[in-house]
């Protein structure tokens, strides 16, 4: 609709009535209905960041005693250099005729 068409089905009055003394006493009425208000809480911007640099203190420490523990029981595993040897010569199978050959054939 246009606002001609509008105009002719309501006349050149207001359509739009406000109650007589709507807005007089408004303000009381709007602040009576409103939850009371409550003392916003501040929380300091010091007292986040402590907690934020413990807590990636608390996941670098963790995070390191795994570390540094995985790599002693990979290290702890044989007692001398010797048995770790004899145990992966064990594994791909060479015997010591073999080594002692391959060792002559390199000098």
């Amino acid at each position: 609709m246009d606002e001609k068409t509008l105009r002719e089905l309501t006349g050149q009055q207001n359509p739009f009535r406000v109650p007589e003394g709507y807005f007089e006493n408004f303000n009381e009425r709007l602040q009576a209905r409103l939850p009371q208000q409550q003392k916003a809480k501040t929380i300091r911007l010091r007292t986040v960041l402590w907690r934020y640099a413990a807590a990636v203190v608390v996941v670098l420490g963790l995070g390191t005693a795994l570390y540094l523990n995985q790599n002693n029981q990979a290290t702890t595993a044989y007692e001398t250099q010797e048995e770790y040897f004899n145990d992966e010569l064990d594994y791909i199978m060479v015997d010591n005729m073999e080594i002692a050959e391959y060792l002559t054939a390199a000098e």
